[in-house]
């Protein structure tokens, strides 16, 4: 059964919170419209989302935070979410979410027109986004980011495989301490740390050369912090 929390943003307050119990390892899902998404990952099992509306929109708006077992969805609609209006193309207001996760949570991040920022979380993540930074710091395990029109800025703190693609959008890799990775590099008029990449693949070893990272460009280009 779904437990649906649903909040009309033009008839409540500008902050909305919500609280989950989980089992420690949730998958939680955001999505968002213009603003920006934060995720921090905290000790305990807990799932806590907050949503701050930074102006009012038409009034139809409305954010639709729902659990299903360990799954935990939190979105912006145009109008009622259950309408399927999920795509408020350029008429919600933006949002600000924080969302707090435990450490082991996997996490499904899509926004457009929004900066997106993760800190801690060890569990999988895929981001997607158009038009807004990314940033992950200390990842553990399977990363996958595709952005267009973004800069992206990844800081693991143990690498796992790693998969990036960006159209019109910087990519900057800090490896851990000590480096173990090789970085597989596609790219269409892109650069390699600061060095023309041209048209094709290349291949840069570091350490080990243990785990792989894939990085993909359109006019965009990688650099690589040992």
């Amino acid at each position: 059964m779904w437990l649906p929390l649903l909040a009309v943003l033009a008839s409540a307050p500008a902050s909305q919170n919500w609280k989950f119990e989980t089992d420690g390892t949730p998958q939680v899902q955001v999505s968002v419209v213009d603003g920006a998404v934060r995720v921090d990952a905290v000790d305990g099992n807990n799932v806590v989302i907050e949503a701050v509306l930074e102006n009012p929109g038409s009034g139809r708006e409305s954010i639709e935070v729902v659990q299903k077992g360990d799954v935990i969805q939190a979105r912006v609609c145009c109008g009622p979410c259950e309408e399927g209006n999920h795509s408020c193309k350029g008429k919600a207001p933006a949002v600000r979410m924080t969302v707090k996760v435990p450490r082991q949570a996997e996490l499904e991040v899509s926004v457009v027109n929004a900066a997106v920022a993760v800190k801690g979380v060890a569990g999988e993540q895929e981001i997607a986004s158009v038009n807004g930074r990314v940033e992950v710091n200390g990842s553990e395990r399977r990363l996958s980011v595709s952005a267009v029109d973004a800069e992206v800025v990844l800081a693991p703190r143990k690498l796992g495989a790693t998969s990036v693609s960006t159209v019109s959008g910087d990519v900057r890799l800090k490896l851990p301490d000590p480096a173990d990775a090789t970085v597989e590099f596609t790219s269409v008029g892109g650069r390699l740390n600061g060095k023309s990449a041209g048209m094709g693949s290349r291949n840069v070893t570091y350490g080990a050369g243990t785990q792989t990272v894939e990085v993909s460009t359109v006019s965009g280009s990688l650099t690589v912090q040992p």
